[in-house]
């Protein structure tokens, strides 16, 4: 059995949940795999990531149905997959994202658009989907998962309870809030799509990192997204407090889709229902197999104790298999958003008056009504009051600086107890209260829904067209 990576699967992010043993090697761009006792996972995107308004792109029937070959190239292994928030961006073909979805659904014979599996002893997966792109309220990116689900998902997880020996690995396309993952700040955070329901409200939000402290029969979470490798300390973590859970960042496989180069998959092996060993797949990383054959490597990541909960590091974090640093770190205020945490020296507890100071990097604050405000990278961002998560930038770079002078800025000011939060400029000594929005939060929606951006983009050219061909008319005239 042989299949090929092709432009096509450049979001693709795979997993291989594997129970016994497995061999694979790569010849002349092809894979031969055998396994036994495996299962595959795909947490969406299936599609081309460059957008040219023709079949193949992502969310439309061609990438469906070629992605659905590409699958089915695995020789008959069992395989389930969850959307990503591009498998709802056909909007040349469908016009809703009900019609989406449901070609989505119909392609693979799904009846739902999240799935349950059982495999190996006691060993459940669980899979959630995204269900908007066109009625996102905010960004169409956010990856969104419905009231139905979540109710779907808190019952299955509750109906195999960890004191019946129950194992529960879960998959989507996003990380949830509070999960410790890297994030991207200038990408995700600002635009409010980094999270399961970033932009619903707190209770919503916050519904998945609930169910996962409640119950420790929830081992692993993994989540793609951001277009990121598995080498950062960050992309492996277990991050909720009494929680045996951990939170895994999943690659993709297409060169064109990674921010940092490496192309990775998932590998996880069950060992006698007492561990996981979780190993990435280095697609990026070939070795030579003589002649033209080659061999991506492979590379044990830690160890999960299933029965303690303890996770087991196969090096130092941070550190790739030379001992040397794994990530180039060059980029790391790019990539990492600041996340608060109790006793890091940078709360700010009795305020009354002024609180950005340019010898101080980070800082952050609770307002009298509970939200969590900081200043982070020269911007002021809010955070989740429950995990201190970031949820979005309340004031940008360029927002926080003064608009008389080429280098001066605005103070920041919290006053009236806590109650009120005010911009100063330091060189007009102008005044701007910063209110809160209709929901209480500061954070801003930047990033509106791209099905209307579209729209407008479009009424605009037949305008501009309408106004070149009347001035024509009146020269001529």
């Amino acid at each position: 059995m042989h299949w090929k990576i092709s432009h096509y699967w450049e979001h693709q992010r795979t997993l291989i949940i594997h129970h016994h043993h497995y061999h694979y090697r790569h010849r002349w761009n092809s894979i031969t795999i055998f396994y036994l006792n495996s299962h595959l996972v795909s947490l969406g995107d299936l599609g081309r990531k460059d957008i040219r308004h023709t079949q193949g792109d992502a969310g439309t029937t061609k990438s469906f149905v070629d992605a659905k070959t590409f699958f089915d190239g695995f020789g008959g292994i069992d395989y389930d997959l969850v959307t990503g928030n591009h498998d709802l961006e056909g909007l040349d073909e469908f016009d809703t994202d009900q019609e989406n979805l449901q070609a989505w659904m119909d392609c693979y014979n799904k009846p739902t658009p999240y799935f349950s599996r059982t495999i190996g002893e006691r060993t459940l997966l669980l899979g959630l989907s995204t269900g908007r792109f066109r009625d996102a309220p905010y960004s169409s990116h956010e990856v969104h998962v419905d009231d139905e689900q979540i109710e779907w998902f808190r019952e299955m997880v509750e109906s195999h309870p960890a004191s019946d020996g129950w194992k529960i690995l879960v998959f989507s396309h996003a990380p949830i809030i509070g999960s410790g993952l890297r994030v991207l700040q200038s990408v995700h955070v600002t635009n409010g799509c980094a999270w399961l329901n970033h932009c619903s409200p707190p209770d919503v939000r916050n519904s998945f990192v609930r169910i996962v402290k409640d119950n420790p029969q929830i081992k692993c979470w993994f989540s793609g997204h951001f277009h990121l490798s598995h080498d950062y300390e960050d992309a492996l973590v277990q991050a909720v407090k009494g929680s045996p859970c951990a939170f895994l960042q999943v690659g993709v496989m297409g060169p064109g889709s990674s921010r940092d180069n490496k192309r990775q998959t998932r590998f996880v092996r069950g060992c006698g229902g007492d561990f996981l060993q979780l190993f990435s797949i280095n697609h990026h990383e070939r070795r030579d197999e003589g002649g033209d054959a080659t061999k991506a490597r492979v590379r044990l990541d830690a160890t999960l104790d299933l029965r303690t909960g303890e996770m087991t590091y196969a090096q130092e974090k941070g550190e790739g298999e030379d001992g040397n640093d794994s990530v180039d770190d060059s980029k790391a205020d790019w990539f990492q958003a600041y996340v608060p945490q109790e006793e890091d020296g940078c709360y700010l507890e009795d305020i009354e008056g002024s609180v950005f100071d340019h010898s101080r990097k980070v800082c952050w604050w609770h307002m009298s009504d509970g939200k969590v405000l900081g200043l982070h990278q020269g911007q002021l961002v809010e955070y989740d009051s429950e995990t201190l998560s970031p949820l979005g930038v309340v004031l940008t770079k360029e927002q926080l600086a003064s608009s008389a002078t080429e280098n001066g800025t605005k103070e920041v000011l919290v006053v009236q107890n806590k109650s009120i939060l005010v911009l100063v400029d330091d060189e007009t000594r102008e005044m701007e209260v910063i209110h809160p929005n209709e929901d209480g939060s500061y954070w801003r929606k930047f990033q509106r829904n791209k099905k209307i951006r579209l729209e407008e983009k479009a009424r605009e050219e037949i305008a501009r067209r309408w106004l070149a061909q009347n001035n024509v008319s009146k020269n001529i005239d």
